[in-house]
């Protein structure tokens, strides 16, 4: 609770001091929208139509590539003792936040997440599962969806994180997607904007995962030490070798995130 309550007055200290509550509300905080009166004798349940579905995200449904099919069929095993190790480490370590992140693009990064999430959310607790990749983001493509609202809209223009949130009811997942690549990642991740989001997400959820950049494609994980409780380095033998290993521990290390492990990929 002081962690959000440090976030929040960091971001609303340049309020007006007429403000005078004693934690003052997130500019992220739910925003119901206002129905419109029913028709007479038309029932709720008929007044459902699609161009509802923005205000109602649990009608989500998310398209699972192909891929993601297969690795679970082939490889379920692997992935459900990953799932078992997360919850493992978040029950005795207290690591909620997780950083997804690799040397390279194109190492299997956000395709071993959205197979992970599929185990995860088969469990007990709420998975949320963040497009973090501020210079490349995947997420919402991956699954099919064309969000109007991103964690971009949430942390530079204040708009709702309700807004943002897609709640997939029959997938167990909520997805925070990213619709855009971010012009100024450093900057991004510097804003109390973003240390709200992130201690609101923590409170909310019992995991949260983020599908973050290569950690050599511009972006250093340096800018992520605060955010973030630990690192899994994902990565393919075929195209990362050891040198980009020990440089990938280095500046995780540099940065203050402790990794928790280094996954390997079929790429």
């Amino acid at each position: 609770m002081r962690e959000v309550d440090q976030a929040l007055a960091r971001a609303y200290a340049q309020r007006g001091a007429t403000d005078h509550s004693v934690v003052p509300p997130a500019p992220h905080l739910p925003a119901r929208p206002v129905e419109p009166p029913l028709a007479p004798g038309q029932s709720a349940e008929y007044a459902e139509t699609e161009d509802s579905q923005a205000s109602h995200p649990d009608l989500v449904t998310l398209q699972w590539p192909a891929t993601i099919r297969t690795l679970e069929r082939e490889f379920g095993d692997r992935f459900n003792r990953l799932a078992d190790a997360l919850i493992e480490a978040r029950d005795r370590q207290h690591l909620k936040v997780l950083l997804f992140t690799s040397c390279h693009r194109a190492e299997g990064r956000t395709t071993l997440i959205l197979t992970l999430a599929r185990a995860l959310a088969r469990r007990s607790g709420k998975t949320l599962l963040v497009d973090a990749d501020l210079t490349g983001p995947m997420l919402a493509r991956q699954l099919g969806l064309r969000p109007k609202v991103g964690l971009d809209d949430v942390v530079e223009d204040g708009l709702a994180l309700s807004d943002a949130l897609v709640e997939a009811r029959d997938d167990h997942l909520t997805i925070l997607p990213l619709r855009a690549p971010v012009g100024h990642p450093r900057e991004f991740l510097a804003s109390p904007a973003w240390s709200c989001v992130l201690a609101r997400l923590r409170r909310e959820y019992d995991l949260v995962l983020l599908d973050g950049s290569p950690l050599f494609a511009g972006l250093s994980a340096t800018v992520l030490h605060h955010s973030v409780d630990a690192a899994v380095l994902v990565h393919s033998r075929a195209l990362t070798g050891e040198r980009a290993l020990q440089r990938a521990r280095q500046a995780l290390d540099t940065g203050g995130v402790p990794l928790l492990g280094i996954a390997e990929t079929f790429v």
